[in-house]
């Protein structure tokens, strides 16, 4: 029996990480198209909009942007009927910043 010269073992464990390598990523990405791509919601964009004050109770106000989805704002020195700028992250419900829109 002869032995494998120690740089063909080399490469060859090489070769098979690669292969190793390359099985995970498709493994990943598979999954991923199965599931559309849920790994790009981890990085959402910002949207600054427009947004009326609906409701106020207890010191949260209610405000609802072009989106149509109602997100609160605790702790509210607005009055019912002001328009606000509110940013947030698409899709999701709390407002990061917000301001009085100018007149």
């Amino acid at each position: 029996m002869t032995q494998m010269p120690m740089q063909d073992y080399f490469r060859a464990c090489l070769v098979m990480a690669l292969v190793v390598v390359l099985v995970i990523i498709g493994v990943f990405f598979g999954v991923q198209a199965m599931f559309g791509f849920p790994i790009k919601d981890l990085v959402r964009s910002e949207v600054t909009d427009q947004a009326k004050v609906v409701t106020k109770s207890q010191g949260t106000c209610v405000v609802i942007g072009s989106d149509q989805h109602p997100r609160g704002i605790p702790d509210c020195q607005y009055k019912i009927g002001d328009t606000l700028i509110i940013t947030y992250k698409q899709g999701m419900a709390p407002v990061d910043k917000y301001h009085l829109k100018s007149q």
